[in-house]
């Protein structure tokens, strides 16, 4: 790990010292190696008496005065060795090169080794009003794993509420939305799971395998309930309108569920490790949530009263009912401009593809 500062001012008295102090309170933290920096640097030189070369500390001690300051800059800028390592004089740049032990490295005992480090960092910018970057592979790991929990949580609550508002428009009902949340949180649960069972850990990309599961578990119940409620209009028989739901929706969702496993699962045949975790899991369970909600949905609402309202009725036109009128209408008539649209959109697209930018950094 590296904390890294650019300012002329670190070659003041006070600056320095808080310097090489931060420097040697984080050498003493448990699980550190070892700590370089201009607070903490090391000189060969030469014992012609004993012949043999020697290795003393670059400052023997903190500097007291401006002048004893003044030396010791000139002194550190004319080692070589250390030039555009971990300083450099035209930028004011310097840096500190922290050292973890292997095992705490891959361990999570480096989080809060690493919280220490950023508390003490942020002490010291908030005394000298130096601003402290930091960088390196643990603290990248370490802020990549907190953002994966964090946006793990997010999108999963998201795409829970948004698919509870979408059910709710629609049926405006209790149970239409609750137990189709219900039953689509068994197929996230179950997703959980088959990464555990395989091995594999919750990444960024692997992260985002429980919001999909939601999204594309909703349109399943939302076929069901849709024409459950269809039959029930035409003659108000529950167990009736439930059999024939089953027998016309299975199909329908089954095709769009296997297509949707098949593009997930090609990315197993990527050859990226990432990227084969993905797909594998996520086709899989894009298939257990469909034979969820295929056998949940109709035994649950077997077993609750028909919705007021929904047997031996007519239907009433809605506002859903007047855009999909509006639609055929456009489709009907308007067919040419249909057709022009979705060309000039395809062009403009097509052009945006070729100002893509592609790059990959470790950070990413």
């Amino acid at each position: 790990m590296v904390l890294g500062i650019q300012s002329p001012d670190i070659y003041k008295k006070e600056n320095f010292n808080k310097w090489a102090t931060l420097t040697q309170e984080i050498q003493k933290l448990k699980g550190i190696k070892g700590v370089l920096s201009v607070g903490k640097l090391f000189e060969l030189q030469k014992d012609t008496l004993n012949q043999k070369f020697v290795v003393s500390p670059v400052p023997s001690s903190a500097p007291k005065s401006d002048f004893e300051m003044d030396s010791l800059k000139n002194k550190i800028q004319s080692m070589p060795f250390y030039s555009g390592l971990l300083f450099n004089k035209e930028s004011n740049a310097t840096l500190m090169a922290i050292t973890f032990d292997s095992k705490i490295l891959n361990s999570v005992d480096r989080n809060p080794i690493l919280k220490e480090i950023e508390a003490k960092a942020d002490s010291f910018a908030k005394d000298t009003g130096i601003e402290v970057h930091k960088s390196g592979l643990p603290y990248i790991r370490t802020a990549t794993s907190k953002l994966v929990s964090n946006e793990f949580v997010l999108f999963l609550g998201l795409s829970i509420l948004v698919s509870a508002l979408i059910l709710l428009i629609f049926f405006r009902s209790f149970s239409a939305v609750f137990f189709p949340i219900l039953v689509v949180i068994m197929g996230v649960i179950w997703s959980i799971g088959t990464l555990v069972l395989c091995g594999y850990e919750i990444t960024i990309l692997t992260g985002l395998i429980p919001p999909l599961i939601v999204i594309i578990g909703i349109p399943n119940s939302i076929l069901l309930l849709n024409k459950y409620h269809g039959e029930l209009k035409k003659h108000g028989d529950k167990m009736k309108a439930l059999s024939v739901t089953i027998e016309r929706i299975a199909v329908t969702t089954l095709i769009a569920n296997v297509t949707a496993a098949i593009g997930f699962g090609v990315l197993y045949f990527t050859g990226s490790e990432l990227l084969m975790q993905f797909g594998s899991v996520a086709a899989l369970n894009v298939m257990f949530t469909w034979l969820i909600c295929l056998c949940l949905i109709p035994v649950i609402f077997s077993y609750l009263p028909i919705p007021k309202g929904k047997a031996n009725t007519v239907h009433v036109p809605d506002f859903l009912d007047r855009i999909l009128e509006k639609t055929d209408l456009l489709v009907q008539n308007k067919s040419v401009l249909i057709y022009l649209i979705t060309f000039i959109l395809t062009v403009i697209s097509f052009i945006g593809i070729y100002k893509i930018n592609i790059n990959g950094y470790v950070v990413d």
